[in-house]
Formats: structure tokens, sequence, C-alpha cells
């Protein structure tokens, strides 16, 4: 089957593991996207808040005849939704959730109001004009639209507290959880149903993304991920949770899950997913042959550690 992904970039081991089962077609906004040289074929083409690029995108699934769709870049997400019919017109399923739950996800004040709503355990959060002023110290700060990990700082002090709510912008404060840090690979399939919930223990982050992680059988977490599921669905009733997603969780010291970010996209560790079972090319070519898919209930437990390489040009 046919797969364009937009916003490569580095993506690289994403592209070499789907490419096991699927031809790829890469587009990206610059020319010097390492990804570039690995997908079977790439358009440059314009950012995507220029005028044109969704007639670009349309074009290239025509001439490719690409099956699925499966944006990287979360802040097109939402225009992509809007544009939904169109790619079908061109026998294209985009592979996104819809996009009221993609506004949930995409806002972190909208998703701590989702937990609190459906009673799903979370830290406590706050708008900069809200903060109790007993709060308790240390807390996290970041802002509601953020990504990757960019301008997340921990907050040991009141002084620290005033000085980064100037600097952060949108931001948010949360209560800082002691406890494990697990990112869970989810995969839906066209009808919302989780295909697998892998957890991934964060070892060591660089740069926003993980570095150093292990796949881990967590029976209570992968029961809150499936149940958080139903719930968004529920939240948006007209509305599929549809491909891959990724959620942000800490275990604390007595096995209570409390639950951080739902991101509706690929985690920077999905190569070690695949490589525990998880493999997202081959539920995707199910898909498209409207194959029954049973949900995965096995992995296994493996660590990935990362490093760079070069291309040279």
């Amino acid at each position: 089957m046919n797969i364009l992904l937009t916003a490569i970039g580095k993506r690289v081991q994403l592209i070499k593991w789907l490419k096991n089962s699927c031809k790829i077609i890469g587009t990206d906004a610059s020319e010097m996207a390492p990804a570039r040289y690995f997908v079977d074929k790439f358009y440059k083409v314009k950012k995507f808040s220029e005028e044109g690029y969704i007639e670009q995108i349309l074009n290239i699934c025509e001439k490719e005849k690409v099956d699925f769709l499966v944006p990287l870049y979360e802040k097109e997400f939402s225009m992509l939704c809007d544009y939904r019919t169109c790619f079908e017109a061109k026998g294209t399923k985009l592979i996104l959730s819809g996009k009221g739950i993609i506004e949930i996800c995409n806002d972190k004040w909208k998703t701590y109001e989702f937990f609190k709503k459906n009673n799903i355990e979370c830290p406590n959060t706050y708008l900069k004009n809200n903060i109790p002023y007993d709060v308790k110290f240390p807390l996290i700060i970041k802002p509601f639209n953020g990504m990757g990990s960019q301008s997340v700082f921990k907050i040991k002090n009141q002084k620290e507290l005033d000085f980064f709510l100037e600097y952060v912008e949108n931001a948010i404060v949360q209560e800082f959880i002691e406890g494990t840090e697990f990112t869970v690979d989810v995969l839906c399939d066209l009808k919302g149903s989780v295909i697998f919930a892998i957890p991934r223990e964060r070892l060591e982050v660089r740069a926003g993304e993980v570095s150093k992680t292990r796949t881990v059988k967590n029976k209570i977490i992968i029961e809150k991920v499936n149940e958080l599921c139903e719930k968004l669905k529920k939240e948006c009733v007209n509305e599929n949770l549809m491909g891959p997603l990724t959620m942000q969780c800490i275990l604390n010291e007595k096995g209570e899950v409390y639950f951080i970010e739902i991101n509706p996209r690929f985690g920077g560790g999905a190569p070690l997913t695949f490589k525990a079972g998880g493999d997202y090319g081959l539920y995707f070519n199910k898909m498209k042959e409207e194959a029954h898919i049973e949900p995965i209930d096995n992995f296994e437990e493996i660590t990935m550690l990362r490093y760079d390489e070069g291309i040279y040009l």
C-alpha cells in the first residue's frame, strides 16, 4: 500500500520500519530534511500555513495513488481534518482522529478539563491567573500548546515560578508527580477500536525525544489507557479515534497512574514499539483490506538505546 507522511524531518527510523510493508511517500518544507533520503518518493512542499499547501498534498495523493495519509506535525492536524472528505474523493484515507479529539489533545488545558470531567487521575493543573497562593512545590510549567517537551521546566520555589510565568508563553502549571514516566504507544483501527497499547518507560530524553527507553508489560497502565480511549470516544460521539496516538503518564510508588498528555500522532520512540511487536505498517495494510484485527495482548519487553548517524551529500 502507499502511505504519505508529511513533515518527515528526521523520522528515519519510523520510515525504515514502515517500509517493511508499505511504500512511503514523504513531504517536507525543507530540502535538507534527512528523511528524504530514505522514503521511496520525496516532494518538497510549502509550509502548512502557506496558501496552496493543501492543494499540493491533494495533488500528491492523486498522483501517487496514496491509500493512507499519516501526518506527523501537530499544527497541521486540525486543518487537515477540514479536508478529510476532499482526501477521500482522491481515494486517500486520512489516518487521524476527528477534529474534536484533536482539539482536546493539542490543548493541554482542554486535556486537563477532559481528564477531570471523566474522573481520570491527573496532576492538578492551573492557568496563570488561578494558581493557589499556598500551592506546593515542585511544579511543572509548560505551554498549553507546546510540542516535543519545548519550554518545559521544573519549578522549585516561588521565585522560579514568578520568573517562568513571564518567560513561558501560554503557560499552564502542573503539580509535580513523583514516579516513573511512561509513554504509551497506541494504535486504533478505522472504527476507533484499540489494536495495541504498548507502554514504554522513558529512561532518558534528549531535546524532547526519548533516547533510551524500554517496553514494559504493565497491565494497570494498559487497562487505564483502554479506559481512557473509551471515554475519549464518548466525549466526541460523532468522531472516531483513529491511527497512532501517544499518551504520557506517571506511575507512582503506590501503583497509581496519573495521565499528563495525549498526542494524536506517532511518538518519537515508536521504532521500539515496532520491534516489540506493534507493527503499525502491518496493521495499516489490514485496515486497508478491511480485515478483522484482533487486539494485541502480548509484546516483547526490550530496551532501545539510540544514537545519531550522518548523511553525507
